[in-house]
């Protein structure tokens, strides 16, 4: 099973692509085997048209305010997964994602 982690921040350059472990602490199974890692994570701004059997996204409420069609970004962002989504947050979720 691969997983992604989303979050908003950070670009192309920052991140890795799909399909490689990034970021700070990522953890880079068979780095150099040429095994392909088990977790990508990427930016927001570069889940649109992918699809994962897990998806994590963090802090929804910074995705939804990092600009003004946000809200259309954490869509994209929240509909990636094919059998597992998981939302990690601290903040208060977006009124949108909300009961009632």
């Amino acid at each position: 099973m691969r997983a992604v982690g989303v979050a908003e921040g950070g670009g192309p350059g920052e991140t890795g692509g799909p399909g490689e472990a990034s970021g700070p602490g990522a953890a880079r199974e068979g780095a150099g085997t040429g095994e392909v890692p088990r977790v990508s994570v990427l930016p927001a701004t570069l889940a649109k048209g992918l699809e994962y059997d897990h998806v994590i996204a963090v802090e929804p409420a910074e995705i939804a305010a990092a600009e003004d069609r946000g809200l259309h970004r954490l869509y994209v962002v929240l509909t990636r997964a094919v059998s597992r989504l998981d939302v990690l947050h601290r903040l208060p979720l977006p009124a949108e994602m909300t009961p009632g």
